[in-house]
């Protein structure tokens, strides 16, 4: 097996570079099991081309095992090409500061789903760390910290498996994250991808959600059309404009209809009565009257 002298221990950097069995190598405890796949096929090829330019992290066990600090990718790639060993730079960490070099290595060389970063969060944090430090880890606060650790308990598995794939935007999910377990947030889910929501536009959907009754949803995902006007004109160019229209008057059909029961339980004369705008409903009856063929 190869090897090189250790010039400084302390330093990930630093260490024996030998030849290990790919067996006994075992990805670390904070890996999540999601591997992206176009990544991964992607790099095997280039190492079969170029081979391994770069040796992996390890920190050695009691068990003649090692786990990976970095290079769970570069593992997996050199298993795909069927090789039995792999280049490994081995170095000795207590358990505390080899936690800090996984996470600190995974944002280095690439960029972890929200949920896997929840996974480490928690994990330092059973070790000992506060939020404040797992924070500056990320270079984030303490309230960042805690809205990725939510995400964990908030969120439906369907909904973590989404976002652990990379499926689903971190501030989306912590939107859905505000939603109860169940069905709620799947639904909505599917919501915000049939319109191409934004954050701003989701935050407004689930803020009508959690008050609008079920009837009232049931409405929402069978028109398509959505009580808020902030949405208009996303809608227009999500929809088609027959569809927009559709919708939009069957929202304003049914708040009429509201209004209309509303109206007959009040006192006369109303003193509040919008006039003009009454009179411009009035105007807009008549001319898409004028659209619609009469029944004989």
């Amino acid at each position: 097996m190869e090897s090189t002298p250790t010039t400084n221990k302390d330093s990930p950097s630093a260490g024996v570079v030998l030849a290990l069995p790919c067996h006994k190598l075992v990805d670390n405890p904070l890996r999540m099991e999601y591997y992206n796949q176009t990544h991964l096929a992607g790099l095997t090829a280039s190492i079969k081309e170029n081979g391994l330019l770069e040796p992996i992290l390890v920190h050695p066990q009691e068990d003649e095992q090692y786990y990976i600090l970095s290079g769970h990718y570069r593992v997996r790639a050199v298993r795909r090409l069927k090789q039995k060993q792999i280049l490994c730079r081995v170095c000795h960490f207590d358990q505390r500061t080899a936690m800090v070099i996984y996470c600190t290595q995974s944002l280095l060389t690439r960029a972890p789903s929200a949920i896997e970063e929840a996974y480490m969060m928690v994990a330092l944090i059973k070790a000992g760390f506060n939020m404040s430090q797992v924070g500056g880890l990320w270079g984030r606060s303490k309230s960042w910290v805690s809205r990725r650790i939510k995400l964990l308990n908030a969120l439906d598995p369907q909904i973590k498996e989404e976002l652990g794939q990379g499926n689903l935007r971190p501030r989306l999910a912590q939107e859905l994250a505000r939603l109860p377990q169940g069905n709620e947030q799947a639904r909505v889910l599917e919501l915000i991808r049939q319109y191409h929501l934004n954050k701003a536009n989701t935050a407004q959907l689930v803020d009508w959600w959690l008050s609008a009754t079920e009837t009232e949803r049931c409405r929402l995902e069978e028109t398509g059309g959505f009580p808020l006007p902030e949405f208009g004109e996303k809608f227009v160019t999500s929809q088609s404009p027959g569809a927009y229209m559709a919708a939009s008057l069957n929202r304003c059909t049914l708040i009429v209809d509201d209004l209309t029961v509303f109206l007959a339980k009040q006192a006369r004369p109303f003193s509040w009565w919008p006039k003009d705008s009454y009179r411009s409903f009035l105007a807009a009856v008549d001319t898409l009257s004028g659209f619609c063929p009469q029944k004989r």
